[in-house]
């Protein structure tokens, strides 16, 4: 895919340990990849990717939550500059890290973290500036759930207004306490427990289904698939939606240039590249955005049929090109 055509702010939702923070590692380092292969991917071996994988490279920024420890004036906000050597050796070391773990490295284990409104007008005045080695620029914010209001609003006003080239890839454990400005304008990908990899091969046919009747240009066809899913039982409807995430979370790794992350075996991934292949960021968007409405449409009980059937009908006019 074309770098152009990526969202400017990607939203991780994971469990503690899950492997999120590693993978928006290896996001930037597609991102960043100066050398890229011609079928998208980063090349892995040029200077920049050398140096996202050591998490030094200057176009790489990372926001976490700190706390005032020994050395940091009481005068100021701590941020996460302060303690950038000790957080990028503590990411090397171990990383899935986790909060707490984080906090003992930072000797904080009675406090929680925060990310300040320092923090967010740090990161204002670094994208005042070119970027150092003229390409793009990666922002990571590790568990952006502990940004203070002042924070996120400013945040927002990023997000809403992003400069050219600045991409920000968010790692949540709790996407739920996020301002829902924050999470609309995120593309949401959500990361997968290492015991749900891979999906049982049944969780896939129906989605297949759905994609392969949008792909033939079916709405019949379409509309049949719907009708069969509303006859399911409620604990089967929520589980298709459950799955369907999981695997357009596995497309659109795919779909970016990052098949190491789409945790598949060589046949899956022939498949899930025969689908990213004509499937847009856009598509992605809209319909992760549809799946989680549906699935909290699903909770209220509201009627199977129609909730199928617009799900389907989504499906088929975000595929058509």
């Amino acid at each position: 895919m074309r770098i152009d055509n990526l969202s400017h702010a990607i939203l991780f939702s994971s469990e503690e340990g899950s492997g999120a923070l590693p993978q928006a590692l290896s996001l930037a380092g597609y991102i960043l990849c100066s050398d890229k292969k011609e079928d998208g991917s980063a090349c892995g071996t040029c200077p920049s990717c050398r140096k996202t994988k050591n998490a030094v490279h200057p176009d790489l920024h990372f926001i976490v939550p700190v706390n005032r420890s020994a050395g940091i004036s009481a005068a100021r906000q701590p941020v996460t500059d302060d303690f950038l050597d000790l957080w990028r050796s503590s990411y090397l070391e171990n990383p899935d890290i986790t909060e707490q773990e984080w906090y003992k490295k930072l000797e904080i284990e009675n406090k929680q973290g925060a990310i300040s409104a320092a923090e967010a007008g740090n990161i204002l005045r670094k994208l005042q500036f070119r970027s150092f080695e003229g390409g793009a620029r990666v922002i990571i914010i590790w568990l952006p759930e502990r940004m203070h209001p002042a924070a996120a609003n400013k945040l927002l006003k990023i997000l809403e207004e992003p400069s050219p080239g600045t991409y920000f890839l968010l790692v949540s454990h709790r996407p739920d306490q996020l301002l829902p400005t924050i999470r609309s304008r995120c593309m949401l990908v959500q990361v997968p427990t290492k015991e749900r990899r891979p999906l049982p091969r049944e969780a896939y046919q129906s989605l297949e289904k759905l994609l392969d009747l949008c792909f033939s240009g079916k709405p019949s066809g379409v509309m049949d698939w719907a009708e069969e899913m509303a006859i399911l039982g409620r604990e089967s409807q929520k589980a298709f939606m459950a799955s369907a995430l999981l695997i357009l979370r596995q497309y659109y790794m795919v779909f970016l240039g990052l098949p190491s992350l789409a945790f598949l075996d060589a046949a899956s991934l022939a498949t899930a590249s025969r689908y990213a292949s004509r499937m847009s960021e856009t598509f992605f968007r809209r319909i992760y955005d549809r799946l989680n409405t549906a699935t909290g449409q699903l909770e209220r009980n509201v009627n199977g049929k129609a909730l199928f059937c617009s799900l389907a009908f989504d499906f088929f006019l975000s595929l058509q090109r």
